[in-house]
């Protein structure tokens, strides 16, 4: 991927993980694993295991999430640093992205 795709990915995550519905919907997929762990008996290991499995793929999603949206700023910086403009101009950029 080039900079510049890595940068628009991260802005599309980092509008994505502001969305009232996204994070709704991560908050109740946070409660259903957190009630999948309640629900199960502690002397089935299988169940446990599914269910924190579960949990960390919910996790992992998330985080994947967050990294896109650090990796996307990163590579803004670096797009930013080549650019031939002026340094009030890149500021402008910045901040209206």
């Amino acid at each position: 991927m080039t900079d510049q795709q890595i940068a628009d990915l991260g802005l599309h995550a980092r509008n994505v993980l502001e969305n009232p519905a996204f994070n709704e919907a991560m908050k109740r997929l946070h409660d259903l694993a957190h009630q999948a762990f309640k629900k199960t008996d502690l002397r089935d290991a299988e169940g446990l295991k599914l269910a924190r499995q579960f949990q960390a793929v919910t996790d992992d999603f998330e985080a994947i999430m967050r990294r896109m949206v650090e990796g996307g700023k990163m590579a803004q910086i670096k797009l930013d640093q080549h650019r031939d403009e002026s340094r009030v101009k890149r500021v402008y950029n910045r901040f209206t992205r």
